[in-house]
């Protein structure tokens, strides 16, 4: 048997008395099960922190999906981050990041019934996308949101997260020689940049 077919599907939806669904993330669910099939890897729609991860091949897809559908109307990228998670042992492979998107609707924000719909209080969805650490490249989605501009450009200048299918990724907050990505868990401060000293925080 593969390690696939001995691997469970991810859950879906609701555990018992987990409390109520996140409305838009359901929709979300719905609407991306019927028009991107796969794209779907994990829908987590109760709790505090309601999400979907999104297969990265499958992102640019779902996020056209998502932006045009007039239920939804996600039109606003309102904020790309990512979570480092380096592997704790060998045997768990090289680790993963994970990116993250939080998206709104400007265009049904405004709707009191749209509001109240989410167990949020606000009409935000969160996708998430997790691929390798020693490989994270993720499909830009400047195609559907050019405000995503800046915030893949910080993600590759912090944490190395490579935006493919998209022109010029330099850093936005670093110099372009900065050595490393600041925000991954291993990283180190350098002893010097061009010739100047770096006192790390905890040498201050």
């Amino acid at each position: 048997m593969s390690d696939a077919a001995a691997t469970p599907p991810p859950a879906t939806g609701a555990a018992p008395d987990a409390g109520p669904r996140d409305a838009v993330t359901a929709a979300a669910a719905r609407l991306l099960a019927a028009k991107v099939p796969g794209a779907v890897v994990e829908a987590v729609e109760t709790g505090r922190h309601p999400s979907l991860t999104i297969a990265a091949d499958k992102l640019v897809a779902a996020a056209r999906v998502l932006h045009d559908d007039p239920e939804l109307a996600m039109d606003c990228c309102h904020l790309v981050s990512a979570v480092d998670w380096p592997a704790k042992t060998p045997a768990d492979g090289p680790g993963a990041i994970e990116v993250v998107y939080h998206l709104v609707s400007y265009a049904r924000k405004q709707g009191a019934a749209y509001r109240r719909s989410a167990v949020k209080n606000d009409g935000f969805l969160v996708l998430r996308v997790r691929v390798p650490r020693d490989k994270p490249e993720v499909p830009s989605v400047m195609g559907v949101w050019v405000g995503a501009d800046w915030h893949e450009r910080e993600m590759w200048d912090l944490m190395g997260v490579k935006f493919t299918g998209r022109a010029s990724l330099r850093r936005i907050l670093l110099p372009e020689d900065w050595p490393g990505h600041p925000l991954r868990k291993d990283w180190a401060y350098p002893v010097e940049y061009h010739g100047i000293p770096i006192i790390p925080p905890e040498g201050r």
